[in-house]
């Protein structure tokens, strides 16, 4: 049964938006047209589910938190616009049976969208998708107990015969120029290459043991979101796909694609 039909990282920077970035959408040109293309790839899917994982909105310590409203809305007002409010279906049914299933996730009822969640499903949702988002927020602990929070998801996924896409919202290091948001660091250069030479070789335990040290330096908020995404893909056979990557504002954007492959 083909459960989890994609999985992808996706960033989320505000920029990329067409009424946010305006005159400046060219120099982000690489990403845009990457996570259209990937829109356009879940247009030929028939999927139940869009779960999106953010690294921003409520984020949890000792669990991860499991949005279940049945429904969700967001705008882009705290970056300066107000309309369109976006509103999405939730999957209520999915997220209550994950948090039954998995000992150290929890419900979480916001219904509001972070731009974390907002963005990625800004694309699917602009190509014309209305399926329903299950939003799941990173919690800040280890990537191994993470990627264990993918693998039970998954198996929630299998259980209740749901066909879903998995996105890891994720951007990386933030230091990577002198007016990017959190400063230069040359360590941002250093882990942007590093992810993306891992995830070109899908190096899952190079992922989960990256070094701490250098993410931080980084300035990143990837790290978590794509180790559950890993976790959810355990066991499956994945072709990996690096579509893009750029960082014209001092954050590096990947946009990636992670296709299984069930044989026959």
């Amino acid at each position: 049964m083909k459960n989890i039909e994609l999985g992808a990282i996706m960033p989320h920077p505000p920029i990329i938006i067409p009424e946010i970035g305006k005159g400046r959408l060219k120099e982000v040109e690489q990403t845009i047209n990457g996570l259209q293309g990937l829109a356009e790839r879940m247009k030929t899917k028939d999927y139940d589910t869009l779960i999106i994982i953010t690294p921003h909105g409520e984020i949890g310590q000792a669990s991860v938190p499991v949005y279940t409203s049945h429904i969700f809305e967001g705008s882009f007002s705290s970056f300066g616009v107000a309309k369109p409010v976006y509103s999405f279906k939730g999957d209520t049914e999915l997220g209550l049976a994950i948090i039954k299933d998995c000992d150290f996730a929890t419900s979480c009822p916001e219904t509001l969208l972070d731009h974390g969640i907002l963005v990625p499903a800004y694309f699917p949702k602009a190509a014309g998708i209305s399926t329903p988002i299950l939003p799941i927020a990173i919690a800040f602990m280890s990537l191994a107990k993470l990627y264990e929070f993918g693998k039970s998801l998954a198996k929630t996924v299998k259980r209740l015969d749901r066909k879903v896409a998995i996105i890891a919202s994720a951007d990386m290091s933030h230091r990577l120029t002198s007016d990017a948001p959190a400063g230069f660091s040359p360590r941002g250069k250093e882990f942007d290459e590093k992810l993306v030479e891992l995830i070109k070789n899908y190096d899952v335990p190079g992922i989960l043991n990256f070094d701490p040290a250098l993410g931080d330096e980084a300035g990143q908020d990837a790290l978590w979101s794509i180790a559950i995404l890993l976790g959810a893909l355990d066991g499956l056979t994945v072709r990996p796909e690096l579509i893009s990557y750029e960082g014209p504002f001092g954050v590096g954007y990947m946009v990636a694609a992670f296709e299984p492959s069930y044989g026959g």
